[in-house]
C-alpha cells in the first residue's frame, strides 16, 4: 500500500532512526560523546576552529571489550594544525602502576574506506602516564604522553625562512613532537622511528611507523612500556591514566573505519586473584621481550630483554646519551623539520570545559622560523 499522507516522510525517518538504534549505531554530531561498552566514543573537535570543515563519528557496535566505529571528515585551511581527535577511551584500563603491569594485549583492525590524495592525518594510540593514580589527559596530572602511530599520512609544504633567507621545501607537516632520537626500533614485530619532545608540563614519546600503514595490529603494549622504562628513563612508579585510540586529521577528506579495537591491562594483582595457588614445587615460566634500535647517530644499541617471572623485572640495556630525564617538563627540543600540531584532550560524556579540549599548545614549523 502506498502512503499518500504528508506525514509519510516523517514516519519513514523515524523508522530509519529506530532501525539504526536497533542495530546499535549512534552517530555523533558536534563535540559529543557516547557510551560504547567498555569505552567512551568522542568526536573531540578540539582544533576545529583553526580550519573549516565537518566531521561525524558513528558507533557501529560494542560488545564486551571490543568496539567498532567509523569517522567521516573533510577539513581544510591551517594545514599545520590538527582539527580533531575522534577516539575511543577505555573507561577502566587505567590506574595501574607500570611496575605492576604483566601484560596489556591490544588488537586493532582498521581501514580507510576512502581517503583523498591530499590527506594529512595519523591513526594513533594516545596513552597518558602520571604520578597520581588518576588524572585527566593533558592536565597538570600528566607526566608523559605516549603515542603509537599506525599510520602517518601527510604532504609536504613549501615555506620561506626570512632569517636565512631562503625557500624551505619538502617540509613535512605531519610528525611527532620533538626530534627523532631512535630510528629503526623493533618492537611488537614492527619497525618504528621514535621521537621525543616536551609539551606543556609533560613529555611526549611518539613511536611512528617506519613501514607505512599498519592496518592489522596485534601487540602487547607492555612491550612499549618496558622499553620506555629500560631505555628512556621513564619511572616504573608512573601510573596509566588513560588509553585512547583514534585519528588526528590535519587536512583532507577520509572515511576511516575501525572494524575492531580492543585493549586490556593485566596486573600482578589480577594474576594473584584469578589464578589458583601455585604449589611450592612449581616453577613459573617467564617470557622474554627483545628489541633492537638504531640511535639517531646511526649506531646500533645492544638488544635488551626483560623476563618478569613473578614480580621482578630484569633488563640488560645499553645506556644512550639521548635518554631524557624521567620527568622533564620544560625547555625546548631541537626539531628536525618534522612538525606536528598538538592534539586535544579526552571529551567526556558530560560537556567538558573549554580548557579540557586543548591538550597541547599549537605550534607549527612556520612559528619556529621566527624564534
Amino acid at each position: 500500500m502506498r502512503c499518500t499522507s504528508p506525514l509519510c516522510p516523517a514516519y519513514l525517518l523515524l523508522a530509519l532512526v529506530q532501525l539504526r538504534g536497533a542495530l546499535g549505531q549512534t552517530t555523533l554530531q558536534g563535540n559529543d560523546c557516547t557510551a560504547a561498552g567498555a569505552y567512551t566514543l568522542c568526536q573531540n573537535l578540539w582544533g576545529a576552529s583553526t580550519g573549516v570543515g565537518s566531521q561525524t563519528t558513528t558507533l557501529n557496535s560494542a560488545s564486551g571489550n571490543s568496539v567498532s566505529w567509523e569517522t567521516k571528515y573533510t577539513w581544510a585551511n591551517s594545514p599545520n594544525n590538527v582539527k580533531s581527535y575522534p577516539n575511543v577511551y577505555h573507561n577502566t584500563a587505567k590506574g595501574m602502576q607500570l611496575r605492576d603491569i604483566v601484560s596489556a594485549p591490544t588488537s586493532w583492525q582498521w581501514r580507510y574506506q576512502s581517503a583523498s590524495n591530499d590527506l594529512a592525518a595519523d591513526v594513533s594510540y594516545d596513552i597518558w602516564f602520571g604520578v597520581p593514580q588518576s588524572g585527566d589527559p593533558a592536565s597538570p596530572a600528566s607526566s608523559y604522553e605516549i603515542m603509537i602511530w599506525l599510520s602517518d599520512r601527510g604532504g609536504y609544504v613549501t615555506g620561506y625562512d626570512w632569517q636565512t633567507p631562503h625557500i624551505l621545501t619538502d617540509v613535512r607537516r605531519v610528525g611527532g613532537i620533538g626530534s627523532t632520537i631512535v630510528q629503526n626500533l623493533q618492537i611488537a614485530g614492527h619497525t618504528w622511528n621514535l621521537k621525543h619532545g616536551p609539551n606543556s608540563n609533560w613529555d611526549v614519546f611518539s613511536f611512528i611507523t617506519a613501514e607505512g600503514d599498519i592496518t592489522n595490529f596485534n601487540a602487547d603494549l607492555n612491550d612499549f612500556f618496558q622499553y620506555l622504562i629500560d631505555k628512556q628513563g621513564v619511572a616504573e612508579s608512573q601510573y596509566i591514566q588513560a588509553i585512547q585510540t583514534g585519528t588526528e586529521p590535519f587536512t583532507g577528506s577520509a572515511d576511516l573505519v575501525i572494524d575492531n579495537f580492543s585493549v586490556d591491562v593485566s596486573t600482578q594483582e589480577d594474576a594473584t586473584t584469578t589464578s589458583s595457588p601455585i604449589p611450592s614445587s612449581t616453577t613459573t615460566t617467564s617470557h622474554t621481550r627483545t628489541s633492537s634500535e638504531t640511535t639517531s647517530s646511526g649506531s646500533t644499541a645492544t638488544a635488551y630483554s626483560s623476563a618478569p617471572a613473578s614480580s621482578t623485572h630484569t633488563a640488560t640495556t645499553t645506556t644512550t646519551s639521548d635518554a631524557p630525564a624521567a620527568q622533564s617538563s620544560g625547555g625546548t627540543t631541537a626539531d628536525t623539520g618534522t612538525t606536528r600540531n598538538e592534539g586535544g584532550g579526552q571529551c567526556r560524556l558530560t560537556q567538558p570545559s573549554a580548557g579540557s579540549l586543548k591538550r597541547r599548545g599549537k605550534r607549527s614549523w612556520v612559528s619556529r622560523m621566527f624564534r
